[in-house]
């Protein structure tokens, strides 16, 4: 998996353009107010047969994942919304340990970077195997 399938570092910037860091900062709140009542509205929709309710709580994880940039999290809301959407339960439900995962991933982030004030997840710099080496003092 590619960094841009983890991450659209471009989804903050949209907000901040759209509402300056207020309005990036709401949304991550709201994302990490909600995301677990939305898996919680998931799992127990798959689990119970009612695909309906677990289509409404991937359709809205999957909302908010694209708001915050979290790329990843927002392919698997989608493929377990398309799934309840055909009536496939076991589809959804094969899904969920990987779904849960990645929540948890982006709720653990978004709450460290909130509590450090942080204004958006940073940026992630590449220095790959051929960077130099630092000097050792003598």
């Amino acid at each position: 998996m590619t960094d841009s399938q983890i991450i659209d570092p471009q989804a903050l910037e949209r907000l901040r353009e759209w509402g300056g860091d207020k309005l990036a900062g709401q949304m991550v709140r709201l994302f990490l107010k909600n995301s677990g009542a939305r898996m919680d509205q998931i799992r127990t929709g798959a689990g119970t047969g009612d695909l309906e309710e677990a289509e409404r709580g991937a359709h809205s994880l999957k909302s908010s994942a694209a708001n915050i940039g979290a790329e990843s999290l927002r392919t698997l809301a989608t493929r377990i919304e398309s799934a309840a959407l055909e009536g496939n339960a076991p589809e959804a439900l094969s899904l969920l340990p990987d779904l849960e995962s990645m929540n948890t991933w982006w709720r653990v982030k978004g709450t460290i970077s909130a509590l450090r004030g942080a204004k958006g997840w940073g940026k992630m710099t590449r220095k790959g195997f051929d960077a130099p080496k630092p000097e050792k003092a003598a």
